[in-house]
């Protein structure tokens, strides 16, 4: 990020990107185990837990829908900030386990999409992901 603030990555933003997540990244990418992000000199790093590998485009298609919500991200804070221009830097990383004691906080797994479908949208607990 090119502006200088407290934390990208605190627990209000935390919660607004989950919802995001829940939304639009959750139901399109049923080959995710979980996600997981932490804040680190300045950029967001997400860390993709799966055990299958997958091709080129699915990772492509999930790189598209993430940059759309950290843009969507930027110009709510552009809007905050009048005549600022945020950048939020990112970089998405995977594998079949999360890298213990690194400082990732969970973003999405089954645990959590239950939790937020059961108090947003229960219906969605029927039909799943």
């Amino acid at each position: 990020m090119t502006e200088s603030q407290n934390t990208l990555l605190d627990d209000v933003t935390l919660r607004g990107f989950r919802l995001m997540y829940f939304e639009f990244i959750w139901p399109a990418f049923r080959w995710i185990e979980s996600i997981w992000i932490r804040e680190k000199n300045g950029q967001l790093q997400l860390f993709v837990q799966t055990s299958d590998s997958q091709n080129e485009t699915e990772w492509d298609d999930l790189d598209y829908l993430v940059r759309e919500i950290f843009e969507h991200e930027e110009q709510a804070l552009d809007r905050e900030e009048p005549g600022s221009k945020h950048k939020i830097e990112y970089i998405i990383q995977h594998g079949p386990s999360i890298p213990k004691d690194c400082g990732y906080r969970e973003l999405m797994s089954d645990r959590l999409f239950k939790k937020l479908a059961k108090r947003l949208a229960p219906s969605r607990l029927e039909i799943g992901r």
